[in-house]
């Protein structure tokens, strides 16, 4: 009996661990981040209720037994939400950013990464989240007000148009202002190649072949203490650019589609031809009156009718359309635990507003990651991309569509009886025909490759190999057929540009840390070497037989050749040191030198050093532990950048121009060109920063502030001198500019719980900009040089500041006039009450060049940007607000197109603004800043004074740049679907702006690559106004 019990009694027990055994399941997967599906190192796996679990390794990956299928497995890492699931076999594990953690998250520096509680320089950072549910059409888009102290500014609504980015200001004449990108470690070419554009098309941006749908993130390195380990490059700051990787795991499919229709969100009105002919006998009428014409004398202006009877056109109508606009991004990511992969393909195609003018891109990524053994690992990345620009001549040009419409008369038609273009004077032309019967293409194919290895020497000591290379191949062509306006000239008119350009790059790097108790230290040593040779092509050829040939060896004579090669290296030392003692003090120490070959032999080094100090006050025993103020952070930083981008690659050298003219009967004569400097050096700036990190309210609200002096010396200019001298220009350093500014970012989450949940950022920007010093003149007084259109550089003054005549508001008496100096001349001329009134400086009676005053800056002195996004139950929604303050517009189109100083006082053809017009003086309806209606002519200049504060406004807005709604499908729903996530969602992008500058856009640069031209607007073709539609898949 006991031993039939006995044996009942093991039975029973064996069959109960079978039994439990049986239950048991192995589980492995991976953990990623939610937002850039990157492998999230260190998570811990923890099945729920017990004390068992594991860590996900380097690549993300995790293996654990779970005492049965379903288990409950707890997922937590810093800077992240836990997450609870049930266990399988497989798992695929995508864990949300948690604000409240957001100190631990590793943050991209130059060449490395870093917790962002331990950061002592001052960087913004753009996550993948907002890239992706507020899709962005180009790279610089990405930062816009997202980051503080970063000015992005869209040059022209063209598509594919260049967009300018300024990080703490302008601090350079003529060496570039665009900081240096860098993608996964190569810094890559940024300019625009198309070297025509600046005549033949709108300025295109030089990085909107990177797609944005691939970055994993962004880091802006704002002061020499976080950009100053890339030396020559980096004084207008640094982004860098980290896209997205494999992790080991099931593959994952995404797929982020959006169309939509684009169109103007403003319209300018001009009056229609009853009223504009009407306007015109007004200003003919009193021009005459003014000074006492009659029919029979030789400068008196007859009425006039329409140009064309029955002709009634509205030429911006005429020229613009609802466009389409169409985006498709596929990506792939997974692997194992050896191999991890992301590739993705992507279509974009934006049509203009404005008719044939459109953006096409292609884009195909490759990132390959494997493991070769445990302490060696190799990264292939291949990004490839080719784009189609068909483009409008440019906005500052004669044969510029938009700007010929802009300023058309109405009353003439677009074609005539017989069907052709008509024409509308000598100097206007017919904008449909210049869009119809020319085409400018430009073609870009570009390749940025990197291969990366990283070896283990010793647990403490790892050594990175990276080779990469940006290769750009370019190919602009413009046709414009005998029978074209422009074509007319020269029977036919072809150009032809091909350009190439190649940068390879090649770095070493030894990365060491080590940790003794409290104090832990991290060391870098590298070197690097970048060559870039650009190599261009151009031809232009005339005379062609048949409006049917296109092409170069059809012309009958070449008019114009040129083919030019240049090279520049730069060979890098640079090294730096970080020290953290018990997680409150830290200290980061950097030096780069740089030896370029744009500078004459024992002037090509500049060295480059930074220091930052950190203090973690909240660690302090002595810190109150509040919910208040739960961290505080204070930071102090200085350190040496560089600039050298704009100067030529031979400006030390003593170079010639060809010519064709012959010289004693012999050909091949070359004239000088640019006067040699040997003595050429670097823009130096020298950075201050002052920064405060806090959280407060149990981390719901976050705030960085910083304060920082950037002093910029040995500014780098071009420009003319005495040709006395056998040359007509040469590059010198010329001065000294000082940016100041204040920034904060204010992150905050003022609604959490109850499915409802609030997350707001504002930032928010202050800089000053002066001019501090500039080279004597030969007399030893202070100089000023004259730059821009009408813009001065000054001690004292703002960079590129306005120097026009001022005007003083309208005459309004006869008594008035007379009072002025030379008063009785003014009136002999025709000056009467109703005209502009200007300051005449030197007193002297006359109105010229001599009486210019300063008028202000064309930069804002506060830019930011205030996002607000809600979440509910599935449902989101976004607002963007983006605000610019203190900065002037000169509208250039306005003072053409007005009639100068008077109103309707417009030749021939030209249209007249209605605005404008309307609130003209009038003897029943006086009025103190705007000119009655008057002609021009010989006899009568005073009212067509150029560059005059008249046409001088405030580019102050307000733009409610985003607004989106979306949905994603309850988790239940989409997994019956055979999907992991799916969303929709409606987005309306610059939806309205609220500002009192009468034209346009008040947000323009006329050339973008030069900031001693911007505040000036041609008419430029304004941003428009889209509404999408898309969705984001992943299964």
């Amino acid at each position: 009996m006991n031993r039939r019990l006995l044996f009942l009694m093991l039975f029973a027990f064996f069959a109960f661990v079978a039994w439990t055994q049986a239950q048991s399941v192995t589980v492995s997967g991976t953990v990623v981040g939610k937002d850039d599906g990157q492998p999230v190192i260190g998570a811990n796996i923890v099945i729920k209720g017990t004390t068992t679990g594991t860590v996900s390794d380097v690549d993300g990956h995790f293996r654990l037994t779970a005492p049965r299928p379903g288990a409950t497995l707890v997922i937590s890492f810093v800077g992240y939400r836990t997450k609870e699931i049930p266990a399988t076999a497989s798992m695929h594990v995508e864990l949300e950013t948690d604000a409240t953690q957001l100190g631990e998250v590793q943050v991209v520096v130059a060449y490395g990464q870093q917790k962002r509680r331990e950061l002592t320089g001052a960087i913004g950072s753009v996550d993948a989240a907002s890239i992706r549910e507020t899709p962005a059409t180009s790279l610089e888009q990405t930062l816009s007000g997202r980051v503080s102290g970063v000015q992005v500014t869209q040059a022209s609504g063209a598509p594919g148009g260049a967009v300018v980015v300024n990080i703490r200001g302008t601090s350079s004449i003529s060496a570039g202002n665009e900081p240096l990108y860098v993608v996964d470690g190569m810094p890559i070419l940024s300019a625009d190649f198309s070297q025509k554009a600046g005549y033949q098309g709108n300025t295109l941006s030089g990085v909107a072949d990177i797609n944005p749908a691939d970055i994993a993130s962004v880091e802006v390195l704002k002061d020499a203490s976080a950009a100053a380990l890339y030396g020559s490059r980096a004084s207008n700051g640094v982004v860098l650019i980290t896209t997205k990787r494999g992790s080991s795991g099931r593959t994952r499919v995404t797929l982020d589609s959006y169309v939509g229709v684009q169109n103007l969100w403003r319209k300018l009105q001009f009056l229609p031809t009853a009223e504009h002919v009407a306007a015109r006998n007004e200003a003919i009428n009193n021009y005459n009156n003014s000074l006492g014409l009659s029919s029979s004398d030789a400068t008196y202006k007859k009425p006039v009718a329409a140009a064309q009877e029955g002709a009634d056109t509205d030429w911006i109508d005429a020229i613009t359309r609802t466009a389409l606009h169409t985006n498709h991004q596929l990506a792939l990511s997974g692997g194992t635990d050896q191999t991890q992969f992301y590739a993705s393909l992507g279509y974009y195609d934006q049509q203009g507003v404005m008719k044939k003018t459109d953006y096409t891109r292609y884009n195909l990524r490759t990132n390959l990651t494997n493991r070769i053994s445990r302490t060696v690992k190799i990264s292939a990345d291949i990004a490839l991309s080719s784009a189609t620009t068909n483009r409008a001549t440019g906005d500052g040009n004669l044969y510029s569509p938009w700007i010929n419409a802009l300023s058309a008369s109405p009353d003439y038609a677009v074609r005539t009886a017989s069907g052709s273009f008509g024409s509308i004077n000598a100097s206007k032309y017919n904008p449909v025909a210049l869009i119809d019967e020319q085409e400018q293409v430009t073609r870009k194919y570009r390749a940025i490759v990197g291969l990366k290895t990283t070896w283990n020497i010793l647990p403490e000591l790892r050594y990175n190999l990276d080779l990469g290379g940006d290769y750009i191949f370019m190919h602009e062509t413009g046709v414009f057929p005998r029978g074209t306006i422009r074509g007319a000239r020269s029977n036919g008119d072809v150009h032809d540009l091909r350009g190439f350009s190649f940068s390879n790059l090649a770095e070493h790097t030894l990365d060491y840390f080590h940790q003794w108790d409290k104090l832990a230290l991290k060391a870098l040593l590298g070197y690097s070497y970048q060559k870039t040779t650009l190599d261009n092509n151009f031809v232009r050829g005339t005379n062609f037989v048949s409006p049917m040939l296109k092409y170069i060896n059809s012309a009958g004579s070449v008019t114009e050749g040129s083919s030019s090669l240049s090279e520049y290296a730069l060979q890098s030392l640079f090294g730096r040191v970080n020290l953290n003692y018990a997680d409150r003090y830290l200290l980061e120490a950097s030096l780069r030198s740089d030896a370029s070959s744009k500078f004459a032999p024992g002037r090509r080094v500049g060295y480059f050093p930074a220091a930052s100090l950190g203090w973690i006050v909240s660690e302090e025993g002595f810190f109150p532990k509040t919910k208040t103020l739960s961290d505080l952070k204070l930071r102090v930083a200085v350190g040496y950048t560089g600039n050298q981008e704009g100067i030529g690659y031979y400006d030390y050298f003593n170079t010639y121009r060809a010519s064709d003219v012959a010289y004693i009967g012999q050909s091949g004569l070359a004239f000088p060109n640019s006067r040699p400097n040997p003595d050429l050096t670097w823009e130096k700036t020298l950075q201050y920063d002052l920064g405060v990190d806090a959280a407060l309210f149990d981390r719901r609200l976050e705030l960085t502030l910083d304060w920082y002096h950037k002093d910029t010396r040995d500014l780098l200019l071009s420009h003319p001198i005495n040709a006395l001298s056998g040359y007509t220009r040469t590059t010198s350093n010329v001065g000294r500019i000082r940016n100041e500014g204040f920034e904060a970012m204010i992150t905050g989450h003022p609604l959490r719980g109850r499915g409802l949940t609030w997350d707001v950022r504002l930032s928010f920007g202050y800089q000053r900009n002066e001019v501090v010093a500039l080279t004597k003149k030969a007399d030893g007084t202070d100089n000023f040089i004259e730059v821009g259109p009408s813009n001065i550089l000054q001690v004292g003054q703002p960079m590129a500041t306005f120097y026009l005549i001022r005007a003083e508001g309208i005459y309004q008496s006869k008594e008035e006039i007379l009072a002025q100096p030379g008063g009785e001349a003014l009136w002999k001329r025709g000056i009467r009450p109703g005209d502009v009134k200007y300051y005449d400086k030197d007193g002297n009676g006359i109105i010229n060049n001599n009486d210019r005053v300063t008028a202000g800056s064309p930069f804002p002195q506060i830019t930011g940007a205030f996002i607000n996004n809600f979440a509910y139950k599935g449902f989101d929604l976004g607002l963007d607000l983006q605000y610019s303050l203190g900065a002037k517009i000169y509208a250039t189109w306005k003072g053409a197109y007005t009639g100068g100083g008077g109103q309707g006082g417009t030749p021939n053809g030209y249209a007249i603004f209605r605005d404008e017009f309307e609130a003209r003086w009038t003897p029943e309806r006086p009025s103190t800043d705007r000119p009655r209606a008057v002609a021009d002519g010989a006899a009568y200049t005073n009212n067509m004074m150029n560059y005059t504060t008249r046409f001088l406004e405030k580019a102050d807005f307000l733009r409610i740049r985003n607004v989106t709604l979306g949905y994603t499908l309850p988790d239940e729903t989409v997994r019956h679907l055979g999907l992991s996530r799916l969303r929709f969602y409606a987005q309306v992008n610059n939806l309205y702006t609220f500002t009192t500058y009468d034209g346009f856009d008040p947000e323009v640069a006329m050339n973008p690559d030069r900031a001693t031209y911007r505040g000036y607007d041609p008419g430029s073709m304004p941003h428009p106004r889209s509404f999408l539609f898309g969705m984001n898949l992943s299964f």
